[in-house]
C-alpha cells in the first residue's frame, strides 16, 4: 500500500512535470518563427526571418492566433497565418512610417495623392494635405462598381485599401473585385461638405466657387447667393438638357455622379 505522503509526492512531481511541457513545449512552438520587428522574406510558402539589409518586408506585429486580425496594423500590406505554428504575422513595408499608414485614417484625417498609388495620412496643416476622410467603411461591397461614397455629402473621390491574405485555409480574399476591405470617402481639404450641392434641394441657394465641382451650398441671405434650386432630379442619366428642359427660368445646372447613384440639379437666378 502506497502511504499518504508519497502519493503527496507522486502528485507534486506530475505537477511539476505538466508545468514544465506546458512552459517550455507551449511556448517553444507558439515562439517559433519570425517576431514583431524581424524581416523577412518569402521562402516557399512561408515567411523566414532575413538580414534586414536586404530584405524588403518586416513583420509590423505577430498574432499567437491563426486568427489574428491585421486590417488595423499601421502600415500593413499583407497577413500570412501558419497553422504549424498558430500564428499571423501582419508584414508591411520594411520602412513603412505607421504615421502615414492610409490604413488606419480614420474620419477627420487628411490625406494626399488619393488618386495615386503612393497615397498617405498627412497632417491637416500639411500644404500637401489634398482631401478629408469624410467617411471610413470596413468591408465596402463594391459589386458592380457600386461605390458606397456616393451617399457620403461632400465626396469628390474614393479610395479602396485591401490586404493581401495568405496562408492555410484561408477564405477568399476581399481583392476579388466583390469588396474591398476598407473605402475611405474623401472630400476636398477646407470645403465643408454641408456645403456641398450633394445635399442640395428645391429651394435651397447656390453660389459660384472655383472650388470641387463649380457650386456650394449657401444662405439664402448671403451676397454671393446668386442661384436657387427649382429641380433636383435624383438621375444622372437624364442629363441637364432632360431634366432642366421643361424649366424655361433655368440658366445653369449640375450634373453629379453616375446613374441612379447621381443627381441634376436645375438652377434659376435667385
Amino acid at each position: 500500500m502506497i502511504a499518504e505522503g508519497e502519493i503527496e509526492m507522486v502528485l507534486r512531481v506530475l505537477l511539476l512535470l505538466a508545468v514544465a511541457v506546458l512552459a517550455g513545449g507551449g511556448l517553444t512552438a507558439c515562439s517559433s518563427g519570425p517576431q514583431t520587428g524581424d524581416c523577412v522574406e518569402k521562402s516557399g510558402d512561408v515567411y523566414v526571418t532575413a538580414d534586414c539589409g536586404t530584405a524588403s518586408l518586416r513583420v509590423l506585429e505577430r498574432f499567437d492566433s491563426f486568427s489574428g486580425d491585421c486590417i488595423p496594423v499601421a502600415g500593413v500590406s499583407e497577413s500570412f497565418s501558419d497553422t504549424a505554428t498558430n500564428s499571423t504575422l501582419c508584414i508591411g513595408p520594411r520602412d513603412v512610417d505607421p504615421a502615414a499608414a492610409i490604413n488606419v485614417a480614420k474620419e477627420g484625417d487628411c490625406v494626399t495623392n488619393a488618386t495615386r498609388t503612393d497615397v498617405r495620412r498627412v497632417d491637416c496643416a500639411d500644404p500637401t494635405a489634398e482631401e478629408v476622410v469624410l467617411r471610413r467603411i470596413e468591408d465596402a461591397t463594391t459589386i458592380g462598381g457600386s461605390d458606397q461614397c456616393t451617399s457620403v455629402p461632400g465626396t469628390s473621390t474614393s479610395y479602396s485599401w485591401d490586404m493581401v491574405t495568405t496562408g492555410n485555409q484561408n477564405g477568399p480574399s476581399a481583392a476579388d473585385g466583390l469588396a474591398a476591405d476598407l473605402l475611405f470617402c474623401l472630400g476636398l481639404v477646407g470645403v465643408d461638405p454641408n456645403a456641398s450641392p450633394d445635399t442640395a434641394q428645391v429651394g435651397d441657394c447656390m453660389a459660384e466657387t472655383s472650388e470641387g465641382v463649380g457650386y456650394a451650398k449657401v444662405d439664402c441671405g448671403a451676397p454671393n447667393a446668386t442661384l436657387r434650386v427649382v429641380e433636383r432630379v435624383d438621375n444622372a442619366s437624364m442629363g441637364f438638357e432632360l431634366a432642366c428642359g421643361s424649366r424655361p427660368e433655368v440658366t445653369a445646372g449640375l450634373e453629379s455622379g453616375q446613374g441612379l447613384d447621381g443627381y441634376v440639379l436645375c438652377m434659376a437666378p435667385k
